[in-house]
């Protein structure tokens, strides 16, 4: 007898059951069949809206900046383009895992009674739907080359052929290990929790995330001789830090590109022990090294376990530094580019480590002390520091939601407190060192000039590539969290988790969807590598908890990606290379900026001028005067409306002189200059040109 193509068999008392043994008789769907059942229709609703709606609300809320670019970026190889309808669908695409978690919870113990023969088929087809698009993306990432200027492309595979077939192996080993119960059994005693072993473990994960960092360490004889990106990179990361040397503060009168609060303990480093291109490397990787311990602490909380947690921190640590381009001893990786990492993702990291431990009812168990964390987050850093703000609250009303639920106002006022707390905080450190209240417009300064007037944007390609698999890994992990939600799962840590890395993810996308280059999207890893790693974790204690362990094809699918990141570790930095490295030097380019002689020449002690030039305040620092330059230098001004507030700040400060150089990004410059009424006073050779104000 068959019935919806399943044979089935009858019990006495006349109950029917399939092959499997499992009543036939209609039932209400669980939360996580609920979950599979709407992802199809949910998809196709999200891309319906983002395919009409994405132009009309692109020109409502991103109607484009109205700002002035120089003449030459209109003919650069990536000219302005605003991308108005691109950040409208993209957050549209935002809305999915929304209305996923929306129709699991609102369908949990309502839903119509289904066939389980029908509930499994839908099920099924809707995970092979799922993993059919995820292996297109991986398809046609793999045949795609990326449209970098009007005329170039460039091929990029972030994982090999090789690198898949192994990390599929990884995966298919994992998977045996758990059905053979010899192999669990000594898996489990090796990681169960020893005395002492807590600290030893910690000492293992310090040591290994400090060998990973070495690539980021350079020194003033060393730093010219670095791959060629660090070197055009690191005068940018440099001068916020000088700049507060300098006497100029970011959130006060100095707009950060990357970090708002970093470069403030950062030149309190370099200021102690010596204002150097070593100590700030080495100030900054300190900073690395604190937030990755933050997510092995995170990890081992999750497992209970140091040695767990090792295992676990150990891909993801080698996943989220890749390297973008090589060679191994010389590489430019996440973990060199200073503007990514740590300046903007050391902040979320820690605040993850606080709500691991807030929602494991550890310190700090109030809410509001979390809540300033993150409120401080976002005031260094708002592209990475909102995302973390909106999936800490996530996290805590997937992992809390009834207790929230039953006395809302509480929880609200709490985090009202913090978020205040965090101003109040920095507004101290504003006042203190710069003897002025912050100008919160600065966070978004330069923000605005890329997000809405299309500064060095790049439109999305391809559709459909490996920046999808990363979108759908957060949605996967914002379901997953729900169904958990749904079904009161006692283990609320790693619920609310799930949910953190899923919004956060989804948030810091947006940069990405912005400037879809190839290598931003590997800047996107560390969040990614976070999701897929708490995707494992459930996976695995998914296919323990039942006494058939094979995995299901969602589980085999984190297997899988789990797998891929471990063979990141190939990429491991050599201590003997990165000794090998830091000895091949030369001549100190950076210790005197380049016309730092010309303007020495040119100017007195504590004299105000405007150098329009790249590290600007490091040569400002060196010669004792006041820069007034409110960013780092020409390369960060790329509108004559920055450089016009240049030249209000020096008349503000009642300086005359302007410096540029002839060989700086913007020609027309000595345009502007003669048209603002300055007069060339003096040149060298070397391109340095000396300007005045006339009276």
């Amino acid at each position: 007898m068959a019935m919806g193509g399943a044979d089935v068999a009858r019990r006495p008392g006349g109950r029917r059951l399939d092959v499997l043994g499992e009543d036939l008789r209609p039932r209400v769907l669980r939360a996580g069949e609920l979950a599979w059942i709407a992802v199809v229709p949910c998809g196709m609703l999200v891309v319906a809206a983002i395919v009409l709606l994405g132009p009309p609300l692109g020109q409502l809320l991103f109607p484009g900046g109205d700002v002035t670019f120089w003449p030459v970026i209109q003919r650069a190889y990536i000219p302005p383009e605003p991308e108005s309808t691109e950040h409208a669908r993209y957050l549209l695409s935002l809305v999915a895992p929304l209305l996923l978690a929306g129709f699991v919870l609102y369908g949990a113990h309502r839903a119509d009674r289904l066939s389980p023969v029908t509930i499994r088929y839908v099920v099924i087809g809707s995970q092979i739907a799922a993993f059919a698009f995820l292996v297109t993306g991986l398809v046609v990432q793999r045949f795609h080359a990326f449209p970098i200027s009007l005329s170039q492309s460039r091929h990029v595979v972030y994982f090999t052929n090789a690198t898949l077939v192994v990390g599929g192996a990884i995966a298919v080993a994992i998977g045996a290990g758990i059905v053979n119960e010899r192999i669990r059994e000594r898996v489990g005693e090796l990681l169960r929790e020893r005395r002492g072993w807590r600290i030893a473990g910690t000492v293992v994960a310090v040591a290994l995330v400090a060998i990973w960092m070495l690539p980021a360490i350079n020194f003033e004889r060393t730093i010219v001789t670095a791959h060629d990106a660090i070197t055009e990179h690191i005068q940018y990361w440099l001068d916020e830090a000088f700049a507060v040397l300098d006497g100029h503060f970011p959130l006060v009168d100095y707009a950060a590109q990357y970090a708002s609060l970093w470069p403030y303990p950062v030149a309190g480093a370099m200021a102690l022990l010596s204002p150097s291109v070593g100590v700030f490397t080495i100030a900054v990787s300190a900073i690395g090294v604190l937030a990755m311990l933050a997510v092995f602490g995170t990890f081992r909380r999750i497992t209970r376990s140091t040695t767990a947690g090792l295992l676990l921190f150990l891909p993801f640590l080698a996943t989220s530094l890749f390297m973008m381009r090589g060679p191994l001893d010389n590489r430019y990786a996440v973990m060199n580019l200073f503007g990514t990492f740590p300046l903007r993702y050391a902040g979320p990291f820690l605040l993850v480590w606080l709500v691991a431990r807030h929602l494991d009812r550890a310190l700090p168990r109030r809410s509001w002390l979390v809540f300033l964390a993150a409120g401080v987050v976002v005031l260094n850093n708002v592209e990475f520091g909102a995302p973390a703000l909106g999936a800490t609250i996530a996290a805590l009303l997937w992992s809390r939601g009834r207790e929230l639920r039953a006395a809302p106002l509480r929880p609200l006022l709490e985090a009202v407190a913090g978020l205040v707390g965090a101003v109040v905080l920095t507004s101290a450190l504003t006042l203190v060192t710069a003897g002025s209240l912050p100008h919160f417009e600065l966070l978004v300064r330069l923000s605005r000039l890329f997000a809405l007037s299309g500064f060095g944007m790049l439109p999305m390609s391809p559709t459909i590539g490996m920046s999808t698999v990363v979108y759908l890994t957060y949605v996967a992990a914002i379901g997953v969290a729900t169904v958990r939600a749904a079904n009161d799962d006692p283990d609320r840590l790693t619920t609310g988790l799930l949910a953190w890395s899923g919004v956060f993810g989804l948030g810091v996308g947006g940069y990405y969807m912005g400037r879809s280059y190839p290598e931003v999207l590997t800047n996107m890893f560390p969040a990614w590598a976070l999701s897929v790693t708490l995707l494992f974790v459930v996976a695995v204690r998914s296919m323990l908890a039942r006494s058939a362990r094979r995995p299901t094809l969602a589980e085999a699918v984190c297997l899988f990606g789990f797998g891929v990141m471990v063979c990141s570790l190939a990429q491991t930095p050599t201590p003997w290379s990165q000794v090998a490295r830091l000895q091949r030097t030369s001549e100190p380019l950076y210790a005197k900026p380049l016309g730092q002689p010309f303007i020495a020449a040119h100017t007195r002690p504590g004299e105000s001028v405007a150098l329009f030039t790249l590290l600007g305040h490091r040569a400002a620092y060196n010669l004792g005067l006041d820069d007034v330059t409110p960013y780092a230098g020409d390369g960060a001004m790329p509108t004559v409306d920055q450089f016009d507030e240049m030249l209000a700040d020096l008349r503000a400060a009642g300086g005359r002189k302007v410096f540029i150089s002839t060989r700086g990004q913007w020609p027309e410059a000595a345009a502007a200059l003669d048209d603002r009424g300055y007069r060339v006073t003096a040149q060298e050779d070397f391109g340095m040109v000396e300007y005045v104000r006339r009276r």
